[in-house]
């Protein structure tokens, strides 16, 4: 919601965010009439979700997307978390992308060793690195690479989630770091890190460079490393994501997200993989609370976990409490819709801090890349968390699903088809 965090770890946090960081103030966030559609809205021509229009007297939100057209997503194939034996480092994928116009050896920056095919197992030794070029990126401009650097050229054909990781043995004399570009240039760095980095992607080439690096000493700390790389499709069918840039109420981009400013606006990438909070209960329009809203935190909670479990068919042990009251006017349990929710909507839906709010019921995807459970949410009733490290929230029978817990990292996305059952799907091939 735009006017609170979600409790962490089944505790109630009335003051502050739960990971810590403190939530935008109020007079940042824009009033609920500020939640309007994009000149540039992509999700055009996208069938609205039914809601139960009855039992919620006709309610609509205003930000509904203006009619249009958009692509088809590409169709990748299945999520699949199935892991093949790495090809031969020597076959005709890993050949280096050699050119007359660059007379360096293969790993240079002019001419790098081209992966194409995933997973693979990439070996090399930076005291055989063929230059000591970089020696900071711009995703880490205080950290010292100036040691040797290896140059990789990722040919990634479908969207999907990149995972790298390097051999890291803490405590040698060995120290390898990843750096993630989408250009061979040290100033287009979009993701770094000392062990592994994962990322949603596109088709396209990325530069990937395993660099040394250099400690406080100024000692360098080159040496042989293998580095795994993967990539998982994004689903097909029922399982499709509708990739899409979503504008947010964020005042700037946190750089762990795939987000972007343009014109002083945040966009997020989605589907975006991130922290994911745990949200509280909303009433729905099966609590009876007399056209009131409740009078405490678990005012009427236990009754409200009955009738969501016979609803839904999903059993499991609820702790959360309402959402809390006083944040901007708000009651206890109530939504940025400002209405009591359809009953299994409230059980499965998922926030985000968007600007332009999706219609109530919208259909997203809720992926676990760690195990392959995905959840089908209701986006467009609530709206939050406030902080940028997030990329949303969502109820915890759909972390329970999933396996995950408060701020676990989960790709949260809209769905391709927007008619599809709420809960738990099976995505195998």
């Amino acid at each position: 919601m735009n006017r609170r965090c979600a409790p962490a770890w089944g505790v109630l946090l009335l003051l502050g965010c739960a990971d810590g960081t403190a939530e935008a103030p109020l007079d940042a966030r824009p009033p609920e009439a500020d939640f309007s559609a994009l000149d540039r809205d992509p999700r055009r021509d996208r069938a609205t979700n039914p809601v139960d229009d009855a039992a919620i007297d006709g309610a609509r939100l205003d930000a509904t997307p203006d009619a249009g057209s958009r692509d088809a997503a590409p169709d990748a194939g299945p999520l699949d978390s199935g892991i093949d034996d790495p090809p031969d480092a020597q076959g005709p994928d890993m050949a280096p992308d050699a050119g007359p116009a660059c007379p360096e050896p293969a790993g240079a920056r002019c001419n790098p060793i081209v992966v194409g095919d995933f997973p693979s197992s990439l070996e090399g030794d930076t005291r055989a690195a063929p230059a000591a070029e970089i020696d900071r990126y711009d995703c880490a401009p205080d950290t010292d690479e100036s040691g040797g650097e290896v140059w990789y050229r990722l040919d990634i054909d479908a969207p999907g989630l990149l995972t790298v990781r390097v051999d890291d043995m803490p405590g040698d004399a060995i120290d390898i770091d990843l750096h993630l570009l989408d250009a061979p240039d040290p100033d287009a760095c979009v993701d770094r890190d000392n062990v592994a980095l994962s990322r949603m992607v596109e088709p396209g080439a990325l530069w990937l460079v395993a660099d040394t690096w250099v400690d406080g000493a100024g000692v360098a700390r080159p040496g042989p490393y293998v580095i795994d790389v993967d990539l998982r499709p994004l689903g097909a069918g029922d399982c499709a994501f509708d990739p899409q840039p979503l504008r947010m109420v964020w005042r700037d981009c946190d750089p762990d997200l795939p987000c972007r400013m343009v014109d002083g606006e945040a966009f997020l990438d989605t589907p975006a993989l991130g922290p994911v909070v745990k949200e509280a209960h909303l009433v729905t329009v099966a609590d009876d609370f007399g056209g009131g809203w409740p009078a405490a935190a678990r005012d009427g909670i236990a009754e409200h976990y009955a009738i969501s479990q016979d609803a839904t068919g999903y059993a499991m042990d609820r702790t959360e409490a309402w959402a809390p009251e006083g944040e901007g006017g708000s009651e206890w349990g109530q939504a940025a819709f400002f209405r009591p929710l359809p009953l299994v909507d409230e059980a499965w839906y998922v926030n985000m801090y968007w600007r332009d709010r999706p219609p109530p019921g919208t259909r997203m995807l809720v992926h676990n890349p760690e195990n392959g459970r995905t959840v089908v949410g209701a986006g467009g009733y609530e709206t939050g968390p406030g902080s940028n490290t997030a990329v949303g929230g969502v109820t915890e029978e759909i972390h329970h699903h999933l396996g995950t817990t408060h701020r676990d990292r989960l790709i949260i996305g809209f769905a391709l088809d927007p008619d599809l059952p709420l809960g738990p799907i099976d995505c195998a091939p």
